[in-house]
């Protein structure tokens, strides 16, 4: 198997950056538009929390002081200094649960901790998100492709956001060769929000999407343009297993 470094871009359309990043974009064929309920054969790994509607709900709390202080190492955080949590959730993760954290240190740096370690802001200073422009990336977020061969065993991604106050919950899914899996779902908390998805295998099918969803208070749709509301190519195993990011 092969592993590759690269990073990811936050910009309009990052699902068909991503691909364009391992494969090449012009070799990935999009991916039919669907109806919002899941298909039995979804390929969205099933969860306890996945609702009837379809909807996996990640959230499962707040975080605790072990989570900080795993999070918020010496070179961060002088002794005798505690930082300043921004964002704090617990959330599911394939194969369990990890801490989700974005800590300010008293020098005004931040630092995002989840699944796949430690991460920092793709820029400086942080996006302001606006109304014309509700969401906007922290970070460069994290994806690995575990393959075996051209068989899919598993996929893991993370997604940083930053929202404006209008942003009430964003969604993400994903669809395998046409087919949508059931919406992984977060809540957004202090103008932050955290998206923490997977696809698990064994899945020899090749051609893999992802759609988001932004939501206000009342589930109405919310106007941006930094996450495709539309399926956009994901890379699958065509390049065997990698990890961007």
């Amino acid at each position: 198997m092969t592993k590759l470094v690269d990073r990811l871009l936050p910009v309009v359309g990052v699902a068909v950056l991503v691909a364009a990043l391992v494969l090449g974009a012009g070799s990935l064929k999009a991916l039919s538009d669907g109806g919002d309920t899941p298909s039995p054969q979804a390929a969205a790994d099933p969860s306890p929390s996945t609702s009837p509607t379809g909807v996996t709900e990640l959230d499962l709390g707040p975080t605790d002081a072990d989570d900080v202080a795993a999070c918020a190492t010496p070179d961060f955080t002088p002794e005798g200094t505690d930082p300043e949590i921004l964002y704090g959730v617990r959330q599911l993760r394939l194969d369990g649960s990890s801490a989700v954290l974005v800590l300010r240190n008293a020098e005004g740096d931040v630092r995002l901790c989840d699944r796949f370690g430690t991460d920092t802001p793709a820029q400086a200073p942080l996006p302001t998100p606006t109304a014309e422009e509700p969401v906007a990336f922290l970070s460069n977020g994290r994806a690995a492709w575990t393959c075996d061969g051209t068989r899919l065993r598993r996929f893991e991604q993370s997604t940083w956001l930053l929202v404006s106050p209008a942003v009430a919950t964003v969604r993400e899914r994903f669809w395998v060769d046409g087919v949508p899996g059931p919406w992984f779902q977060t809540r957004a908390h202090g103008g932050y929000a955290h998206l923490q998805t997977w696809l698990q295998g064994p899945e020899p099918r090749s051609r893999y999407a992802q759609q988001f969803r932004v939501l206000d208070a009342d589930g109405a749709a919310v106007p941006q343009t930094a996450l495709p509301t539309d399926a956009q190519p994901l890379s699958g195993c065509q390049g065997g297993s990698v990890e961007i990011g």
